[in-house]
């Protein structure tokens, strides 16, 4: 039953070690493996090979555990819920040795507190005398000797570089780092970044490093210089102070043309973009850039003057189309808006048409959305993009209710309409997708396999402008209002929970909360941007909101930022039971043929319990972290809500197999063999409104008798 294809891929695999070598498998991120022994047939006898309990390294501050394992000649290169590095042996889980840049690097240094930024994988380089993992932590990328452990001295300054350096302008106190890894072009390391999405922010510009010493051999200026292509898409200045346009999903490579794919999210502020007229290239774009050299080959703009947050949320995979008897060298981009974009990787061809379509003005003062975006006629896309009376969810007749008044005070929903100061707006696919960084996976056979979310937002603008308040209200809703609300409750911001801020001050001292806005702590990243001016107004502002304006007057006067209209949080629209406002499905696991545009099967991916026990079928759930396929016809994949770890037939998209580890794994799964044995293993962290954890769990077939 495995296509000609895919057996004859796999067929020296079964007596040796097969590797996960790159960030989801290998350069072209495609998730694959070609593993064959586990089948339809035999995937229920899959059993716990190992478990790893990486929290008897426990820290204060945790992150969600989002790491893609490397396994490599039989031993696993990971990262924990603390962002500790390890290795394990990958046949029996046994640690091998553990780096902890806390302890051995920032030692003692204040402003560097255990933080949660996460981690989503390591690279690997190796020549015939050394072998190095490149790791990064904080604003550091650390290269580490593969076989102990220990910093490499010969890289950068005692075996390390300051990554906030060499990007064209001073950056210091703004958040830069690299939550997912970049990819390895023989002596060079291709990486992106992840900057603050709120303003001030650093560059997003894509950089390679040399492996051995660490010096900066090029950069690509993602928002462009003068002289530059693409400099005439923002304003004069714009390259002095604006941010974003950041790789911060992960590369793709195409090692043999020696090309570099890289997809860009939006320009900072995502929802607003008064101070940033043009279509703002590069951001929300994939680039296809010179390995060797950074310089532009081609380049495709998926989203003009972003302001819905529409970043490319994942490495596009590479693939070869087959069309009329020609194999041709493609890629696929999916998007948080629930498209897929497939061009020839070589030439930027487009290989389905793609139409501009007309969009929805703005009515907030100084925005000028821009009135046409690019959307492609095929393949269709995988989740709904309109949201209209007939999409309000039908889960019980008090739920459509509920939903249906709130929907009649909203503007009615169209394909990438503005955010607005007047009225809420409905966002669909919101910020977590349609498509999100778990990835995509694809086989041989030029199918790509994804699980996808339906979850509506509403987004709410504030103008900052227009409503009384203190210096040190304003600093709140510049930078801390995306998380913890506008009534200081906190709640649920990017799939993590967020503390009120309500009574701080009777819990914690001042200094300890200066400590917190400066340094970050737990999920909350630094803000080392702001002056301790800016520092005290906002903390007088946590421990008396409730200000009358005759006492706010007494205040010292505001610096306004350039961003007059902010955002009350990325908003899910549920009902009060905590569903969807939208039918269902609310997740779906999908299978696309490449070369036609067509999907293959659609499935459910995810439920509610207490809705199965009602008699509703399975709805399907939000879900983070993809698939992994493998040439024995089995997709594996955990990331829902509810916690299940499950297996698909890659034929049908029938769930073949399911377990529940004793945390949710958000990270996309591993799949290798060691002396010939297959296992698959998850990095089980729960967080996300789950039980929390912090291991690493392999799935294997009973060893033979």
């Amino acid at each position: 039953s495995i296509p000609i294809l895919a057996a004859a891929f796999s067929a020296n695999c079964l007596a040796q070690n097969t590797d996960w070598s790159a960030y989801l498998g290998d350069n072209a991120s495609a998730q694959y493996s070609p593993v064959d022994q586990i089948t339809p047939e035999n995937v229920d006898r899959l059993e716990v090979a190992w478990t790893f309990d990486a929290s008897q390294f426990p820290s204060e501050n945790q992150s969600v555990l989002e790491c893609n394992p490397l396994i490599i000649d039989g031993i696993l290169y990971g990262t924990g819920a603390n962002k500790m590095l390890f290795a394990l042996d990958a046949s029996n889980g046994e640690l091998i040795w553990r780096f902890d840049p806390y302890e051995v690097f920032y030692d003692d240094n204040a402003q560097y507190v255990r933080r949660s930024r996460v981690n989503r994988g390591v690279n690997f380089w190796s020549d015939e005398h050394d072998s190095r993992i490149f790791y990064v932590s904080e604003n550091f990328l650390h290269a580490i000797d593969a076989k102990t452990g220990k910093s490499d001295e010969s890289f950068g300054v005692e075996g390390y570089i300051d990554l906030t350096l060499g990007l064209g302008r001073d950056v210091s106190g703004l958040i830069y780092t690299s939550t997912s890894p970049g990819v390895v072009y023989g002596d060079l390391l291709i990486l992106g970044s992840a900057v603050s999405e709120s303003i001030p922010a650093a560059p997003g510009h894509i950089r390679a490093f040399d492996v051995r010493t660490g010096k900066q051999v090029w950069r690509f200026n993602t928002i462009p210089h003068p002289g530059e292509y693409g400099y005439d898409t923002w304003p004069k200045e714009a390259y002095k102070t604006l941010g974003g346009a950041n790789a911060w999903a992960g590369l793709a490579l195409d090692e043999e043309r020696g090309l570099v794919y890289c997809p860009t999210g939006s320009a900072t502020f995502d929802f607003y973009g008064g101070y940033r007229h043009g279509e703002n290239l590069y951001a929300n774009s994939l680039v296809c850039l010179d390995a060797k050299t950074g310089e532009r080959i081609w380049h495709y703009q998926i989203v003009r003057h972003d302001l819905l947050d529409l970043d490319l949320p994942m490495p596009p995979n590479l693939f070869t189309m087959r069309r009329n008897g020609e194999a041709i060298p493609a890629v696929a981009q999916m998007t948080k808006s629930g498209h897929i974009f497939i061009f020839n990787r070589v030439t930027g061809e487009p290989l389905f048409p793609i139409e501009d379509i007309a969009t929805p003005p703005s009515d907030v003062p100084g925005e000028q959305a821009w009135p046409t975006q690019p959307r492609p006629t095929k393949p269709d896309p995988f989740v709904r993009v309109h949201f209209t009376e007939d999409e309000i969810t039908d889960i019980s007749p008090e739920a459509h209710q509920e939903i249906l008044a709130q929907y009649q005070t909203l503007l009615p929903h169209e394909p990438f309409r503005p955010g607005s100061h007047l009225r809420d707006t409905i966002v669909l696919p919101a910020m977590w997708g349609g498509g999100e960084w778990g990835g995509a996976a694809t086989d041989p056979n030029g199918v790509l396999y994804f699980n996808a979310n339906e979850m509506p937002g509403i987004l709410t603008l504030i103008d900052t402008h227009a409503t009384s308040g203190s210096a040190g209200k304003t600093l709140y809703q510049q930078n801390c209002i995306a998380c913890h609300g506008p009534d200081l409750k906190g709640g649920n911001a990017f799939g993590q929970v967020v503390p009120s801020l309500i009574g701080l001050s009777e819990r914690k001292s001042s200094l300890e909360i200066e400590a917190f806005i400066k340094n970050g702590s737990s999920i909350m990243p630094p803000f080392r941007h702001l002056k301790g001016s800016d520092v005290y107004q906002i903390m007088r502002y946590l421990n008396a909101p409730e200000q009358t304006d005759e006492q706010r007057k007494v205040d010292a006067a505001a610096d306004p930022s350039a961003v007059r209209f902010l955002h009350t949080g990325n908003r899910q629209w549920l009902d009060s039971k905590g569903y969807p406002a939208i039918k269902p499905p609310w997740g779906t696991m999908n299978a696309l043929d490449l070369s036609t545009g067509e999907y293959l099967w659609k499935s459910a991916f995810g439920e509610y319990p207490e809705l199965i026990e009602q008699g509703l079928p399975p709805t399907g759930r939000l879900s983070w972290g993809g698939p992994a396929t493998t040439a024995g016809g089995v997709l594996f994949i955990g990331a829902n809500l509810d916690g299940y770890i499950r297996a698909y037939d890659m034929k049908t998209g029938e769930e073949i197999w399911r377990t529940r580890p004793p945390a949710a794994a958000f990270a996309t799964p591993s799949v290798y063999a060691v002396d010939g044995r297959p296992y698959i293993v998850f990095a089980c962290g729960g967080g996300r409104d789950t039980p929390p954890g912090d291991y690493y769990i392999a799935y294997a077939l009973p060893m033979s008798n």
